[in-house]
């Protein structure tokens, strides 16, 4: 899906939690929020101030040139908490 959407001039950005099953899609752009559970791909639920930042963070990714496939691992000490 992703890439018929960037087909069409749209930029988007994959938030995963699997990098292993995401990397072999080689998405054009994606992070990888470290430590998260499955089903807490944003963060943990009413942690707003986590779930903001991994959005910003992927919606940073829509500005930088990638090389598809290249899933940037980003820590959110937040999340540990």
């Amino acid at each position: 899906m992703q890439r018929g959407i960037e087909a069409q001039g749209i930029p988007t950005a994959l938030i995963t939690l699997d990098v292993e099953q995401s990397s072999l899609m080689r998405p054009p752009r994606a992070i990888h929020p470290i430590g998260f559970k499955f089903g807490h791909s944003l963060g943990k639920p009413k942690d707003k101030a986590t779930q903001m930042k991994v959005l910003q963070v992927a919606l940073e990714e829509l500005t930088k040139r990638q090389e598809p496939g290249n899933i940037h691992e980003v820590d959110f000490p937040s999340y540990k908490q």
